[in-house]
C-alpha cells in the first residue's frame, strides 16, 4: 500500500502542475479556448458558465482548491468537474452572504436535487438489542446469622424453587445454645420477681428478658421460634434457618458438615416473576427514549410472540467501545417464560399521539456537530441557492426534526449540497467548512474597539450609517448578552436557560429592515448565528455543555461587535447624568401619566387628556430637584422648563387641537429627560417621530411598545409616523 502511495502522489503533482501550466500558457489563446470550451458544450446541449469577462471556472466538488479553466477531471479524485461563475452570485440583489447562482449545466452536473421542508407526525421505530436479566430488587441472600455447623441443607440443588418461610437449613450454633439459655433464665428470674414490692428489681428482670429476646432476633430467630423456646422451657441445639421469599434458587454456597461464619452466604434466591431487560441503544436513538414508556421485544424461544417492558432507567454513560447506552425495562414474567442470559430484540412501541413536526430529509443537512448548515433554493430566483445555518432536533429515521431555522414549504437542497458548500469556500463566503469567512465590518473602522471608544467624535459620524432605532436596539442587546455571560460563568444551568431565551427575544425584536448592502447581509448572517447559539443554550442540561455554548455564543457576539460597532455605541449611551433611583422612581410615575396622556389623544378623547395632564402636574411636584447636582440638575431643569410650558399650554387649551400643540413641548422635555437622566419603569420606551405634525415640521412622543397611535392626528391618522429610537428596555 506504501508502495502504491508513494507512485500516486507524485502523477498526482505532475497532472496538477500541467494542469496549471496549461492555464498559464493559455493566457494569449484565453477567448480562443473560451469559445472552444462554449462550442463544445453547446453541442453536448449543455450551457457553459462565462463572467463578464469572459473566463469559466472548472472545479471538484471534493476538492473545490481545484480551479481549472476547462473542463475535465479532478486530477486529485479523477471526478468530473463542475462550472462555476466565478463571483458565484445572480444578478439580482444578494439575500444572504451564504448565495451562489448555478447554471442549469452546473447544477445537472452536480446532480442538485430540492425536497419541500413539511410537518408530520413522527412514527420512529427505535431498534435495540439486549438480553433477559435478574431484577435486582428481587434477588435474596439466606445468610448464617451466627457461626456454626451445618447439620442439614434441605435445598439439594441449584435451580430448586423455594417458597416464602420454607426451611433451607439446620445450624448448630454454640452461639444459639447460650442466647437461648440466657432467654431461659430471664423468663424464669422474671416470673419469680412478680411478687416482690422493688418495683426496681422488676423492671430489671423485665429489661433483661427483652435483651434476650432481641439477641436470638438478631442471630435469625423468627418471633414464633423464641415464644417455642420459652414454651419448652429448653434449648434447643439446631436452629432452622426460613427463606424470606419465594422464588428459584440461582446459587448453591455450601454443603453439609461445613463450618461457617457470621454473615456467610448459604442460598441465593432470585423471585423470577418479574425480570429486567438490559438493552443497548445507539446514541442517535437517545432522544425517542423517555422513562415510563412502552417498549416491545421477542426472544428466539418464542417466534412470534411479543412481550412488552416499562423503560425505568437509562443509563447517563455511554459505553466508550459500542458507543451505546444502556437501557432497562421492568417487565412481568408470566409463567417463568423469559430466563435470565436469554438474548431479545426490542422496538419501541410507544403509541402516545405525537404533535406534528418540522422535518426534511436526513440527506439535506450538513452535519457539524450540534450544528447543521442547509442550501435552500431562493424563491423566484432559478439557480439560487442561500445557504443557512439550522438548530436540529433528533433524527427520526430517514428524517431530522428541525428545531430552528427552517419554514414549512422551503425547498431544501437533498442532492448536490456538498459541491454547493464547495462551491461556496470556492467564492470565500461562509460554509460549513468555513462558517467565519465573508463577514466585512461595515460601520466600524480598523482599529481597537477601546481606540474606537476613545474617539467619540469619529464614532459619532459611524453611528449615522445605522437607522437610529437599530443602533439603540443594539446597545440593549449588548446588555442582555453582558447579563448573559454573568449567569453563564456562575455555572447555574436553569438561570443561564432563562437568560439565553430572554437573549432570544431581543435578537428576534431587532428590526433589521432599514439596513441595506453588506449591513443587511452582515446582520441576517450574524444574528443567524446568535439566534442558534440562543436556541441551543436554552435547552442546555450541563455545565460542561453551557460552557461550549457560552463560548461559540462569546466569539458570535464579538463579530457581531466588531461588524457594527456595539462597544462604541454602548458607551456613547452610557454617557449619562448619574440620577438617584428615588428620582427615577418619581420620573417613572410621571412617565406613567405621561402615556394615559398620549393614549387619550390618540383616542380624540379631550376629557381624559385632561384629567390625564392633570395627574401628571402632581407628579412632577412630587420629585426632589435637590437630589439632584452639576449635570444632572441643569439637564432636568431644562427639559422641566419644556414640560411646564408643555402642560401649561395644555391647562389654557380650549379645544383638543390646543392641547396637542402643548404636547410638543412636554414630549421633548420627557424624552430629554428620559434618555439622559433614566427612569425605573417595567416597560420599554420607544421614541417616535410623525413627518405630518404642525404642517409637516414633524414632532415627537414616547410609547411603551412599536405599535403606532399617533397622539397628534387621533383617529384620522392613527398610524401616521415610526419608530426612531429605543431609549429604555422592559424589565
Amino acid at each position: 500500500m506504501s508502495k502504491f502511495k508513494h507512485i500516486l502522489i507524485p502523477f498526482i503533482l505532475v497532472a496538477v502542475a500541467a494542469f496549471a501550466a496549461g492555464y498559464i500558457l493559455s493566457g494569449s489563446k484565453g477567448q480562443q479556448v473560451e469559445k472552444k470550451v462554449v462550442a463544445e458544450h453547446e453541442d453536448h446541449g449543455l450551457e457553459a458558465t462565462v463572467t463578464e469577462k469572459g473566463e469559466i471556472v472548472w472545479t471538484c466538488s471534493m476538492h473545490p482548491q481545484i480551479q481549472l479553466p476547462e473542463p475535465g477531471k479532478c486530477p486529485i479524485c479523477f471526478m468530473d468537474l463542475i462550472p462555476l461563475e466565478k463571483g458565484g452570485e445572480s444578478g439580482d440583489e444578494a439575500v444572504s452572504l451564504r448565495q451562489i447562482s448555478l447554471t442549469a449545466s452546473a447544477r445537472k452536473l452536480a446532480g442538485i436535487a430540492t425536497t419541500p421542508v413539511t410537518r408530520q407526525s413522527i412514527n420512529v421505530q427505535t431498534r435495540m438489542l439486549g438480553k433477559v436479566d435478574y431484577d435486582e430488587t428481587r434477588i435474596g441472600t439466606i445468610t448464617a446469622w451466627t457461626g456454626g455447623r451445618i447439620d442439614k441443607l434441605y435445598i439439594d440443588y441449584t435451580g430448586s424453587s423455594v417458597r416464602k418461610g420454607q426451611a433451607t437449613a439446620s445450624i448448630y450454633s454454640p452461639e444459639l445454645l447460650t442466647a437461648q439459655a440466657e432467654l431461659i433464665q430471664s423468663v424464669k428470674a422474671k416470673s419469680a420477681l412478680k411478687g416482690s414490692s422493688l418495683k426496681v428489681v422488676k423492671d430489671t428482670a423485665a429489661r433483661t428478658e427483652q435483651a434476650a429476646r432481641e439477641k436470638l432476633r438478631l442471630l435469625g430467630l423468627s418471633k414464633k421460634q423464641i415464644e417455642n423456646i420459652i414454651k419448652r422451657g429448653k434449648a434447643a441445639e439446631h436452629i432452622t434457618l426460613y427463606s424470606p421469599m419465594s422464588g428459584i434458587v440461582i446459587k448453591k454456597d455450601v454443603v453439609e458438615g461445613v463450618y461457617v461464619k457470621t454473615g456467610t452466604p448459604i442460598y441465593t434466591i432470585a423471585d423470577l416473576s418479574r425480570v429486567w431487560v438490559i438493552l443497548e441503544a445507539y446514541e442517535s436513538d437517545l432522544p425517542w427514549i423517555k422513562m415510563g414508556m412502552k417498549v416491545s421485544f421477542n426472544t428466539e424461544a418464542y417466534p412470534g410472540k411479543n412481550f412488552e417492558g416499562k423503560v425505568v432507567y437509562i443509563d447517563p454513560v455511554v459505553n466508550e467501545k459500542t458507543r451505546t447506552v444502556r437501557v432497562r425495562l421492568e417487565v412481568p414474567n408470566k409463567g417463568l417464560k423469559l430466563k435470565p442470559g436469554m438474548f431479545v430484540r426490542a422496538v419501541n412501541t410507544d403509541d402516545k399521539q405525537t404533535a406534528k413536526e418540522l422535518v426534511i430529509p436526513a440527506s439535506a443537512p450538513l452535519v457539524t456537530g450540534k450544528r447543521a448548515v442547509v442550501y435552500i433554493a431562493v424563491p423566484g430566483k432559478e439557480g439560487v441557492f442561500e445557504g443557512r445555518e439550522i438548530v436540529l432536533g433528533p433524527k427520526a429515521g430517514d428524517f431530522y426534526v428541525v428545531k430552528y431555522g427552517l419554514s414549512e414549504g422551503e425547498e431544501v437542497v437533498t442532492k448536490g449540497n456538498f459541491k454547493i458548500d464547495s462551491a461556496i469556500q470556492i467564492i470565500a463566503k461562509p460554509s460549513m467548512m468555513n462558517p467565519e469567512s465573508g463577514v466585512k465590518t461595515v460601520v466600524h473602522d480598523h482599529r481597537s474597539d477601546s481606540a474606537a471608544m476613545q474617539d467619540m467624535d469619529q464614532q459619532a459620524k459611524t453611528d449615522r450609517t445605522l437607522p437610529p432605532i437599530f443602533a439603540s436596539k443594539l446597545v440593549f442587546l449588548k446588555n442582555d448578552f453582558d447579563s448573559l455571560m454573568e449567569i453563564a460563568k456562575t455555572g447555574d444551568v436553569e438561570n443561564s436557560r432563562k437568560q439565553f431565551s430572554a437573549f432570544f427575544e431581543s435578537l428576534d425584536k431587532i428590526d433589521a429592515s432599514g439596513l441595506k448592502g453588506d449591513s443587511s447581509l452582515a446582520w441576517k448572517e450574524l444574528s443567524m448565528l446568535l439566534r442558534n447559539d440562543a436556541v441551543l443554550g436554552s435547552g442546555v442540561k450541563d455545565q460542561q455543555r453551557l460552557r461550549s455554548i457560552t463560548a461559540e455564543t462569546t466569539n458570535h457576539f464579538k463579530r457581531l461587535d466588531t461588524t457594527f460597532g456595539i462597544s462604541a455605541l454602548t458607551a456613547n449611551s452610557a454617557n449619562k447624568a448619574e440620577s438617584p433611583e428615588a428620582f427615577q422612581m418619581q420620573l417613572g410615575k410621571v412617565f406613567n401619566a405621561y402615556s394615559a396622556f398620549t393614549e387619550a389623544l390618540a383616542a380624540d378623547n379631550l376629557q381624559n387628556a385632561q384629567k390625564q395632564s392633570a395627574l401628571m402636574a402632581e407628579e412632577l411636584k412630587k420629585i426632589d430637584n435637590t437630589a439632584l447636582s452639576g449635570d444632572a440638575h441643569k439637564i432636568w431643569m431644562d427639559a422641566l422648563a419644556n414640560i411646564n410650558d408643555g402642560i401649561s399650554a395644555i391647562r389654557e387649551a380650549k379645544d383638543i387641537v390646543e392641547v396637542r400643540a402643548g404636547l410638543e413641548p412636554l414630549s421633548y422635555g420627557m424624552i430629554d429627560a428620559v434618555e439622559k437622566l433614566g427612569i425605573k419603569s417595567t416597560k420599554p420606551v420607544y421614541e417616535i417621530f410623525c413627518p405630518m405634525a404642525f404642517d409637516f415640521k414633524g414632532a415627537k412622543w414616547m410609547q411603551s411598545d412599536e405599535d403606532i397611535r399617533n397622539p397628534y392626528f387621533g383617529e384620522a391618522m392613527l398610524k401616521c409616523g415610526e419608530v426612531e429610537r429605543q431609549l429604555k428596555a422592559g424589565e
